[in-house]
Parts: C-alpha cells; sequence; structure tokens
C-alpha cells in the first residue's frame, strides 16, 4: 500500500512521473521518473533516461524531450549529473546547461549538483539508490544528491548542507525530500556493507541483522533522515515518500530486481 501524504503522480498523455505535493505551489518545477511513457523497448522499457545502459541513444534523447515537454522545460536547460558512487557535489550556472545531454559530459565525479539560478534544470539518475531532493525557498537554492549505500555512509546529504551553509544558508531553512528508492525489506546486504554502517552508525535501529544468517537489512530512507536531522534539518522540513522501488519494479527501475537488467529514473528539479 503506498501513501500518497506527501506526493502525487502526474500524468501528462502517456508519461507519469511523481512530485512531492508541499512543493506544488512553489516557484519550482520537480519530478521523479516512473517507467512509462517513453520509446526504449526490452529491458529499457520504456522511459529509460540512462545513456550508459546500452539502449539506443536516439531513443534516450526522445525520453528526455517527453520529460522537458511534461515539466515545461527546454532540452538544453539539462544538466546532467556524473554519478560514480563518490561524495563530490558541484554548484552549476547557466554556463553549464546542456552538459550530459547537448554536450559531452564534462564531469568523471558528481553524485550532488546544486543551483540558485533560475531555468537551470538539474537531472540525477536512479535505479534504487536513494534521491534527495534539497530546497531553500527563501534563498533560492535548489539541489539534488544520489545517495546509494556508499553516499549514505559518506553523508552525501550532510555535505551538501555544509555547502549551502558557507553560502548563509541555515539549515533550518532547507526542505529535502527524501525520494523512491530501495527499502529495508529489499535492501539486504552482507556483513562487508553492513559493517560499514555500523562503523558510522553504531547501534542504529535502521541496521537489523538476520537471526540465522550472515545477512542484514539496512533502511537507508531512516539513515538519511538521521543524517539530515544530524545536520540541522528540522523534522518537519523532511519529506518522504517511502515507495519501494524494488517492491515497485512495474513502476520504476530497479537495479536489483532484475539484476542489472533495466533502464534509468530521473530526478528533475528546475527554479522558475
Amino acid at each position: 500500500m503506498i501513501d500518497l501524504a506527501s506526493f502525487k503522480f502526474i500524468t501528462k498523455g502517456e508519461l507519469t512521473y511523481l512530485i512531492f505535493t508541499p512543493w506544488e505551489n512553489e516557484a519550482l518545477v520537480h519530478g521523479f521518473t516512473t517507467r512509462t511513457g517513453g520509446v526504449s523497448e526490452g529491458e529499457w522499457s520504456s522511459l529509460n533516461l540512462g545513456f550508459n545502459r546500452g539502449d539506443k541513444e536516439t531513443s534516450v534523447i526522445e525520453n528526455y524531450r517527453r520529460v522537458c515537454d511534461a515539466l515545461e522545460v527546454t532540452l538544453d536547460s539539462l544538466v546532467l549529473s556524473k554519478q560514480v558512487h563518490e561524495l563530490e557535489i558541484a554548484k552549476v550556472t547557466q554556463e553549464d546547461k546542456g552538459n550530459g545531454i547537448i554536450q559531452p559530459n564534462k564531469w568523471k565525479s558528481k553524485d550532488g549538483i546544486y543551483t540558485r539560478e533560475k531555468g537551470v534544470t538539474l537531472v540525477t539518475h536512479y535505479a534504487d539508490c536513494v534521491p534527495l531532493f534539497f530546497y531553500a525557498p527563501k534563498y533560492g537554492m535548489i539541489g539534488m544528491a544520489h545517495a546509494g549505500w556508499r553516499g549514505t555512509v559518506g553523508r552525501i546529504g550532510k555535505k551538501m548542507i555544509e555547502l549551502w551553509e558557507k553560502e548563509g544558508i541555515l539549515a533550518s531553512d532547507i526542505q529535502v525530500a527524501i525520494g523512491p528508492s530501495i527499502g529495508s525489506c529489499c535492501f539486504e546486504v552482507g556483513a562487508e556493507v553492513a559493517d560499514q554502517f555500523s562503523n558510522q552508525f553504531p547501534g542504529a535501529s535502521f541496521i537489523i541483522a538476520h537471526e540465522y544468517d550472515d545477512k542484514y537489512h539496512i533502511d537507508l530512507w531512516a539513515c538519511n533522515e538521521r543524517i539530515l536531522l544530524e545536520a540541522g534539518i528540522l523534522k518537519e522540513n523532511i519529506i518522504q515518500s517511502q515507495i519501494c522501488t524494488c517492491c515497485h519494479s512495474d513502476l520504476f527501475f530497479s537495479h536489483r530486481k532484475t539484476q542489472g537488467k533495466r533502464g534509468t529514473s530521473g530526478a528533475f528539479m528546475c527554479l522558475k
């Protein structure tokens, strides 16, 4: 059962994407794509936004065009990140528009991007990892971070907040949405991964050991929420969708569910 209190699905033509309802009337365009409404076929069916999955480039470009039409942004306004499960974050400007879509991606490692400039559309990519959307309405700042398990352990969410604080933004004025990703129900890991969480978060309730073997379930949503709270984000300023992409692989691409045979979903943000 999906709780629709914090988000809703928008359908335009064949394309469906998710938005966070608290931000629906803000001076902000945002969305997290489902896998429906594109032209890709086979394991990439149908709204694949990943150029690195083996899909036809022409199909991926057309999928981006359809998302842009739905969000009412232009293709050349997009700035694509470069996600490699690290902690590098870049501030982007008008000069970066088209990066990774109209022009080759100039970055080797950028798992987070943010901007204060209107008309710059930030894009990050997912297929089970945690999307973190950041918004400071008083300051006109938006950002997104890709928090896989490595990025979560490395506290990429905290790093984004610290960068914003250096620009004079109070953590208490930042709102953060945690988008669809793999839930603790499906995120089963071995001791080599669990130990990294235990070392960073000793005794945390979101690390659950099996009774019968050396396996663990980890709640990445709860872990990222703790990181955000410790960094100064107010509890009431954290929005959670709590949709497991693995459980709902009919709606979203899931790397674990398909054992890597999948497309890629996109997260988008743009200041109006």
